[in-house]
């Protein structure tokens, strides 16, 4: 594009976005944009007027006019810089090949993405994401189901130090159903598929999953998108979270967050372990259905999760 043409591209996109107060962006992992969804709450709460969020994946996402969801162009972010707004990047950890390991986040990861866009005060540790009626009206047929994910190696990072047993989720689901409770599967359809349950993996987009969730009476399932999308909904889980890295960095603390602290955890590896996985298979299905006993047993209400000072 000639320098004429950018400079008309610009004045065209700045007259339809409108000036940003500030610019966000991440381009990780799809968990990875839910989670900046804290920063912008948390910016709109403080009278911000209009927010550009580079993402790869708008269709995740139902906010009002305030913020523009912009695609992955380095048009945008050289249009960001020129307005005095540059785009702030808002990763939380680097990944070392060589010894498999993410840095150890300083504080939790939505702390640390809040600091990161700017934020300022006291913040609440969940992200956000809003359903119209409609997408909850089409999803009441699931309402008070359990859902369960049985797999997180779909995810663009996979990490095999997050799985949980297929046979675990089974014995979790055959628990489930003999105290009259029904449950539903969501996640990849190459996730493993469990006995007696909806299966529902591959067949809802990502808005839709998240209606199928705020509707549930509990998720099960493990550390990744699903677990940060169900706080975002309202929906009470419990995580097999195990030892690979610790819940008060990357967890919530509405949630049952079942771990296992050998001596070799927190190893925060991804998929290196030279100690056949020991934090995830010594979690027991009774661990499981015991956390999910405790649940089951309030009612069904608003989240409260940990606030943070930034």
């Amino acid at each position: 594009m000639t320098k004429p043409a950018l400079y008309l591209w610009g004045l065209k996109e700045l007259f339809r976005l409108g000036r940003p107060d500030v610019a966000l962006g991440f381009l990780g992992g799809i968990g990875d944009d839910l989670l900046c969804t804290s920063a912008i709450h948390e910016h709109l709460l403080r009278g911000a007027k209009r927010i550009w969020f580079i993402t790869r994946h708008p269709g995740l996402y139902h906010f009002d006019q305030r913020v523009r969801l912009l695609p992955e162009d380095p048009r945008y972010a050289a249009l960001a810089a020129r307005l005095k707004r540059p785009i702030r990047h808002l990763s939380y950890s680097t990944y070392n090949e060589d010894t498999d390991q993410d840095t150890i986040p300083r504080e939790h990861i939505i702390a640390e993405i809040c600091r990161k866009a700017g934020v300022v005060g006291q913040i609440d540790l969940k992200p956000h994401l809003t359903l119209t009626e409609a997408e909850l009206s089409n999803t009441s047929n699931w309402k008070n189901y359990i859902a369960l994910q049985t797999s997180s190696l779909s995810a663009s990072v996979p990490m095999a130090n997050k799985q949980w047993s297929t046979e675990g989720f089974q014995a979790v689901v055959n628990f489930c159903q003999a105290r009259g409770f029904k449950c539903l599967q969501i996640g990849s359809a190459t996730d493993p598929v469990l006995s007696g349950t909806i299966d529902l993996r591959g067949k809802t987009n990502l808005r839709e999953t998240a209606s199928v969730l705020a509707q549930s009476r509990l998720f099960i399932g493990l550390v990744g998108f699903l677990m940060h999308l169900a706080c975002a909904v309202e929906c009470p889980s419990v995580i097999v979270y195990g030892g690979r890295e610790t819940p008060n960095l990357t967890g919530y603390s509405c949630n049952i967050n079942i771990i296992q602290q050998p001596s070799c955890s927190p190893c925060w590896q991804r998929n290196r372990c030279d100690y056949a996985h020991k934090c995830m298979t010594s979690i027991t299905a009774e661990q499981v259905t015991a956390s999910i006993e405790k649940i089951l047993g309030q009612s069904r209400s608003p989240l409260r999760t940990r606030q943070a000072s930034i």
